[in-house]
Parts: C-alpha cells; sequence; structure tokens
C-alpha cells in the first residue's frame, strides 16, 4: 500500500468534506466516527472527524497528512453519521456546520481553543508523565492555549493527554468554563436526629414561642420533610425560603440552636425528584391509547390532538412503559428547557426507567459525560431533551415522542444548520424503525393536513382530564376602554377587577404580554428624537432594571439618558408596553401581592428559570408575568384566571403562519387557566375584538382556524401545498447588497422562472450592521427537491464565484 486516504468533517463552515493522507502506522486506526487531529490553515490544528475512509483524492491535488488520532473507539456511529448527512443535504449547510451543532464544545478542539486548570483532586496512579507535564503548564487563574501547551512534547501525545484531562475533570476548555464546568451543587437542610421524636420536637417548638418567624420556618420544613408521618426528607433551602419567605439568617439561627442542620448535595444530572404518581388512565385516554396501537400497526406517524389539560402526558407515559418493557429506548423532546424539569418530575413517577435529560443549559463536561453515557453498554432507556438531543447516539431507539409539536422553537433560526427538530427527529425514527408521536392541544396546520389526508393517523382527546371544563374566555374591548376613560395602568377596569377579585379567591394569576423589557421605545417630545440602534434598523427597548436602552438583536446598549441627545430637552419618554412596565404596573395596583417575572431578562441563569417555576407551582408567588414561555406546557394546578395584555401585536407581522401561531399562543396561555379544580378565567385584551383569530380562539375552535388557514395556503400555494426556501443575501453595504441579491435573484429566475418571489428587504432591514435581502422559492409538490437544490446550489456558486458578488453572505433556509 502506497498511500491511503481519508475524509474527515472539519467543525467550519465547509461544504464538503476534507481529504487528508494517513501514515501508515495509522492506518488501522482510520474508523468512521473517531476523532483526528488535521492541520488545517497556516498552523493551525482542528479535531476533526473520520467520515470515510479509502478514498480517492481530487486529481492534482496533494492532501495533507493527519497528525494523529484522538480516540480508541469511535465517538460518533456510523448511523450518526447518514443522519448527520441528511441534515447537511435537505438543510442545504455544510457538515461542519452539523458536526458543531451535534458535538459538545469540548469535543471539538483546536490551537486556538483555552485551557484553564480546575481545582479538583484525583488519584495520582490515573496519570501519566505526559499528564502531569500539561498541568503543570496550565494555571488556574489564566487561560493558556492548546498550541502553547503542544510546544512542550509530540503533539499527539499531548493532544491525547489534554483530551484524558478533560474527561478526568481536571481541565476546561474556555467555552466550558464559561458555562459551569463544577457539578451543580444544592443547598439543603434537614431536621436533627435529636428532635425526631414528638416529644423532642414539641420541646423545641415552645422554646420558639418567643421567634415566630423561626417557628414558621420550622413547622414548613416539618410540613415538607414527611415528618408528620415519620419521614425525615431533605429540603433544599431556596425552596424553604421561598415559601416562608424568610432568610437564610433565619435558618442559620435554627441551626445554631442545634434543631436542624444544613449540609450541600451534589445535584445529580439524570434524576429528578418525582412529584407525581402514575394516575389510571380515563375511559377516553384508554380508547386513544388503544387507537394509536391500532394506527402503529400500519403507519409510524400518529398525530395526538388533545385539548389542553386533557392529560395527553399520561398517554405519552403509557406509550414509553410499553417500549421500556420491550427493552427499547425513547427520545421525548420539548420545545422549551423550561418544560424539561416540571415534565420530568412528573414522568418519573409513571415511568418505570432510567430516565435522562439533556440540552444545552448543561456545560461542555455534563453534557460529554451524557454523551459518553448513550454511547455506553446501558444507555439511558428515556431521553428527554429540546432540540439538540436529536443529535445524540441511540442503540435502540424505538419511540420518539414530540411534545408540543406545533411549537416554533423547534426549528434552529440562530446560526446554521437552521434545522427542524421534529422533522429531523421523524427521519431518524424512520432509519431506526422507529414509532412516532406528536401530541398538541394546537397542531400545525400542515401536521393536521397530513393527519386529515391518511399521511399520519389522528388521535383526539376532546375532553379535559378529569371532566374538568375549558376555561371561559372573555375579550375586553381596549378602545372602548381608553374612549370610557376605565383604564387603569395598562389593564382595562374589568382586568384590574378581576385581577382583584382572583386575588381574594386565593387563586393565582397568569399575565401574558409577548415582549421583554420595560419599553420598546424611547422618544423626545420636543424633538421627536427616538433611541435607535447604531447597528440595526430597530428602536431601543428601554430595561428599567439595568438602566439601559438595549437592542435585543446585537445587544448594543448604552445608560438611559436625562436629556435628549439631539435637543438636549430633559422631555424623555418611554411608549409602549413590555413585562418590566406590567411587573411595575402590577406592584402599584396591587401592593400586597407577591409578583414575578419570567422572561429572558430574569431567566439567564442556568438555576433561575426552574427556581421561578417551582416558586411559583409552590404557591411562593401570586401573579406571574411572561413573555411566550408562560405558554408552553406549563402546569400549574392554582392558576385561576389569564391575561393576555395586548393579544393585537402577536398577529401584526408579514407572515403567513401569523395567525396560526396567534391561535397557538393564544390557546395555550389561555390553557394554563383552571386545569384541576374550578373553572379557570381568561381575559384577552385587545384593540379588535372581532378579529376572527380571536373568534376562533374564544369558541375554542381549532377546526374553523385550521379550515380558514388551509383554503388561504391552498390559494396562494403555501406549505404544505408547496415547499419553501428562503435565500438571505447580507452584506455591509445596502447598495452593493441590493445589487448582489437582484443578481442572484435573475440567475435564480432562469432555472425556477415565477417561483421565485423577491428580493425583497424583511421588515427589519439591517441586523448587526449587515443588510439583508431575501428571496423566496416556492416549489410544487411534483418537482424533484433533489434535482432543485442541485440547481439552486449552482446558482448560488455563480454569486460566489463572481469577482463582484462573492463579497456577500448567502445563506440558505429551507422549510422557513
Amino acid at each position: 500500500m502506497e498511500s491511503f486516504y481519508i475524509n474527515v468533517i472539519l467543525p467550519l463552515a465547509l461544504r464538503s468534506p476534507f481529504t487528508y493522507r494517513v501514515p501508515l502506522e495509522m492506518v488501522d486506526e482510520m474508523i468512521p466516527g473517531k476523532r483526528v487531529v488535521v492541520p488545517f490553515g497556516p498552523k493551525r490544528l482542528y479535531t476533526a472527524l473520520i467520515f470515510e475512509t479509502d478514498v480517492a483524492p481530487l486529481k492534482g491535488h496533494t492532501p495533507k497528512e493527519i497528525a494523529y488520532v484522538l480516540d480508541s473507539v469511535p465517538v460518533v456511529t456510523s448511523l450518526q453519521l447518514e443522519f448527520w448527512l441528511w441534515v447537511s443535504q435537505y438543510y442545504m449547510c455544510g457538515l461542519g456546520m452539523v458536526m458543531t451543532a451535534a458535538l459538545p464544545n469540548a469535543m471539538r478542539l483546536s490551537s486556538q481553543t483555552n485551557l484553564i486548570l480546575l481545582d479538583n483532586e484525583i488519584a495520582i496512579d490515573q496519570l501519566d508523565e505526559v499528564d502531569r507535564m500539561v498541568l503543570a503548564n496550565l494555571s488556574d487563574e489564566k487561560l493558556t492555549q492548546i498550541e502553547i501547551i503542544e510546544k512542550l512534547g509530540r503533539k499527539s501525545k499531548i493532544q491525547k493527554s489534554i483530551d484524558k484531562l478533560i474527561r478526568l475533570d481536571l481541565v476546561a476548555v474556555d467555552e466550558a468554563l464559561k458555562e459551569e464546568v463544577k457539578p451543580r451543587v444544592r443547598h439543603m437542610v434537614k431536621v436533627c436526629n435529636e428532635y425526631l421524636s414528638e416529644k423532642a420536637m414539641s420541646e423545641a417548638m415552645n422554646k420558639l414561642d418567643r421567634a415566630p418567624k423561626q417557628l414558621f420556618v420550622l413547622t414548613k420544613l416539618l410540613e415538607l420533610s414527611g415528618f408528620f408521618n415519620g419521614a425525615n426528607l431533605s429540603v433544599e433551602r431556596k425552596r424553604l425560603m421561598n415559601l416562608t419567605q424568610s432568610t437564610a439568617a433565619i435558618i442559620n439561627a435554627l441551626e445554631s440552636k442545634g434543631i436542624v442542620k444544613t449540609f450541600e448535595e451534589i445535584d445529580d444530572l439524570s434524576t429528578v425528584t418525582s412529584q407525581e404518581t402514575m394516575s389510571s388512565l380515563s375511559d377516553t385516554q384508554k380508547a386513544a391509547y388503544n387507537r394509536l396501537n391500532e394506527i402503529w400497526k400500519d403507519r409510524d406517524i400518529a398525530l395526538l390532538h388533545g385539548v389542553t389539560g386533557s392529560g395527553k402526558t399520561l398517554v405519552y407515559a403509557e406509550a414509553i412503559n410499553e417500549v421500556v418493557k420491550s427493552g427499547g429506548q425513547v427520545l421525548m423532546l420539548v420545545p422549551e428547557i423550561a418544560l424539561t424539569t416540571q415534565l420530568v418530575s412528573r414522568l418519573k413517577g409513571m415511568l418505570n426507567a432510567d430516565l435522562m435529560v439533556y440540552h444545552s443549559r448543561f456545560s461542555s463536561k455534563e453534557r460529554i459525560t451524557m454523551w459518553n453515557q448513550a454511547l455506553g453498554e446501558n444507555p439511558p432507556q428515556v431521553i428527554v431533551g429540546a432540540r439538540s438531543s436529536v443529535f445524540l447516539p441511540f442503540k435502540k431507539l424505538q419511540l420518539v415522542v414530540v411534545d408540543e409539536e406545533h411549537e416554533a422553537s423547534y426549528k434552529q433560526s440562530e446560526g446554521l444548520p437552521h434545522y427542524n427538530a421534529k422533522d429531523s427527529a421523524m427521519w431518524l425514527a424512520h432509519e431506526h424503525g422507529a414509532k412516532v408521536l406528536l401530541g398538541s392541544a394546537t397542531p400545525t396546520v400542515k401536521s393536521t393536513y397530513l393527519s386529515k389526508s391518511g399521511r399520519y393517523g389522528l388521535v383526539e382527546l376532546k375532553e379535559r382530564y378529569g371532566n374538568q371544563s375549558l376555561p371561559d374566555i372573555e375579550v375586553v374591548d381596549l378602545r372602548k376602554a381608553l374612549k370610557e376613560r376605565q383604564m387603569k395602568a395598562d389593564f382595562a377596569k374589568e382586568s384590574a377587577e378581576e385581577i382583584e377579585k382572583t386575588l381574594k379567591a386565593g387563586k393565582q394569576i397568569i399575565i401574558f404580554q409577548n415582549r421583554r423589557g420595560y419599553a420598546p421605545y424611547q422618544i423626545c417630545e420636543s424633538c421627536g428624537w427616538n433611541a435607535e440602534c447604531v447597528n440595526c434598523d430597530v428602536s431601543l427597548t428601554y430595561h428599567r432594571y439595568f438602566e439601559k436602552l438595549l437592542c435585543h438583536y446585537c445587544s448594543y446598549s448604552f445608560k438611559q439618558p436625562t436629556h435628549c441627545p439631539r435637543c438636549a430637552s430633559p422631555r424623555l419618554i418611554v411608549k409602549g408596553l413590555g413585562t418590566e412596565k406590567i411587573e411595575d404596573d402590577l406592584e402599584m395596583l396591587f401592593p400586597d401581592a407577591r409578583i414575578a417575572r419570567m422572561d429572558a431578562d430574569t431567566t439567564r441563569k442556568k438555576s433561575a428559570l426552574q427556581n421561578i417555576i417551582t416558586a411559583f407551582e409552590e404557591g411562593a408567588y401570586d401573579i406571574l408575568v411572561g413573555t411566550q414561555m408562560v405558554t408552553k406546557g406549563l402546569d400549574f394546578e392554582n392558576v385561576g384566571l389569564v391575561v393576555v395584555m395586548n393579544a393585537d401585536s402577536l398577529w401584526s407581522r408579514p407572515d403567513y403562519q401569523a395567525f396560526e401561531r396567534s391561535f397557538q399562543l393564544l390557546t395555550q396561555v389561555s390553557g394554563r387557566a383552571g386545569r384541576k379544580l374550578d373553572r379557570g378565567k381568561v381575559l384577552i385584551q385587545t384593540y379588535n375584538p372581532e378579529h376572527p383569530v380571536i373568534k376562533s380562539v374564544v369558541h375554542h375552535s381549532y377546526e374553523q382556524m385550521y379550515q380558514t388557514q388551509i383554503r388561504e395556503r391552498e390559494r396562494y400555494h403555501y406549505p404544505p401545498f408547496t415547499k419553501l426556501v428562503k435565500i438571505q443575501v447580507s452584506h455591509t453595504d445596502a447598495k452593493f447588497n441590493r445589487s448582489a441579491a437582484e443578481f442572484l435573484a435573475a440567475k435564480l429566475r432562469g432555472v425556477f422562472g415565477q417561483r421565485i418571489l423577491g428580493p425583497e428587504e424583511p421588515p427589519i432591514a439591517r441586523i448587526r450592521n449587515r443588510y439583508l435581502r431575501h428571496i423566496y422559492i416556492k416549489l410544487e409538490k411534483d418537482v424533484s427537491h433533489s434535482k432543485a437544490k442541485l440547481a439552486l446550489w449552482q446558482c448560488i456558486d455563480l454569486i460566489e464565484g463572481h469577482k463582484e458578488y462573492k463579497k456577500a453572505r448567502v445563506q440558505i433556509d429551507v422549510d422557513p
């Protein structure tokens, strides 16, 4: 054998794999799915993944030689590589971008990657001479580039040592450090053993007569720990403080008296405390489950269309348990990280299975651990995760459950690849021979169309579990309220009165406004100046919490001015309504109410989101103000009222799916009310009470919305009757970008004719100093999509090979 060549995937925006030569002594180690270190560009090394072996190099091209092999066994399976290839081809992006989305950061090192030493201990006999040398040259105070460490000895040995030290949690890459590499620690409280008898506890409580706050906290701890039932469970300190509105000082005082003790507990990634046991299926749910099994005899995909609160999770659990019994694996997708913990805590009591949670908020170290667990001999039986979990390795996948299948967040909109996790999971299920269960109270128009046309099986749950009534939905006319001067801040009089009535009844309230910040505009009353972003064509949003004006697209910000920057007038006012302002108004109108806010600003920290959900679930807050986070399948027992602040903003955008998504959001947020005991109530504030979306929501008529939308889409040739592809052309010069987009559109029209729409400016024509133009392609069902994509690539090659226009950036979004 003279030479041996392999194709590798580099974690770069490259359209195809690169070919490298393999030293003869390494040929036997070449297996697809292993990582190798390769040179690319001037003096740079990257971790690449072997894609194909024993390939022929291009004529006239002399491939570089790989540096060394990182893995003894593949870290990516052959089926995963097929999946990556499908994602790359279907969504028209390079394999390198798929690799970047799929692998945890720490598995994709380069010479420019920074390392830092972690303060963790390990047995010295687990380290060899090279490991100790690497550790000796790293610091726990500053970052060190890998290329500096590589100069200490043979690069192959150094790189293998770095990979080993990362796995042993002795070293972290800078990306992992940003995401908190150390294990999550929970601060717990427990009653001391000396006070477990009723007599001892009674004496202790008598001594606290003069410390009522301490007595109240202790009583709550006894209730939560199961003391009165003979148990002594530990309780999270933060949870105890939230429920009692107390401080750490009160708990410390109890500890100093020897009544309680506090300690730290490592939070196990794969386990969540169960809060619910498996309820028996109702007759309706049994019929639905039996219908599912009938469908799966001749079809692979079933749509479970159940109204909010109908108990879809119980049906999921029944199907999951059957798969686990037969030794199979289940992937359950959820649209939001917010949903995972609450859903998992419910599922744990329903399932007889090992369950793992996976999403992007875990650190790189945690995700590598989970990846290896899924790749190992005893992989988790059930994986619950957000969209990135479709890239995990699966060995015995038999069922894919997609909860809230209508959610737009299954689509990756920021960064490549622009994949849809729901559609990708369906391809994955097909390749594994697994079944698919899509569930929603408001399925996508496309899913309902495919079920009505026989492609999917359809199962319906038309009533809530336990015969609970759907919420009473009322429309509040803001035009009338303004005309009659019956507004209290941004609440109509009837909304404010209903909030007060609900608070007096001891029920909780959700306020929905799909805009964060305090106000979306700040203007000068003297000269009309408006605070605008210097990088994007948008107004800056005022955030009172930060005292800043902030761009939600590029994060540009500056401190709120006291005088107008243009005319120096002090007459600056804010306009519009955000979640911060609603919170402020509520504090003024209802000073005794306990209010929480759930939006991107309050949930930035790793555990902040779950803390808010848990506290609201346990009654620590009376009112929860939130953006669309509060609409996504959360289950709160005591919510009696939901108020939608401004429904009109939901459908006021140029998108063929605007009405569908408005209906889904309004129906989903309405479904948070009255889920257990009393019938809930929903108030929708709007300037257009006669809008067709409002009428469909009020009458709980999904079918009415569906029929209207499907007729319009057929008439105007939108999905599901066509396939839509969006092409975005961007550049830092507006005139140049327009010219480049028109050049590309002309080339596309030469191939696709009247199927091309645009180029047009999007509603926001400049983001991060790049001007945007959009071109759309509508492809009929009978057109060969593979041939169409090939023709599209050829047109893009023309602009990328053009002397001038190659400076423009072109991105493709399939099924936008």
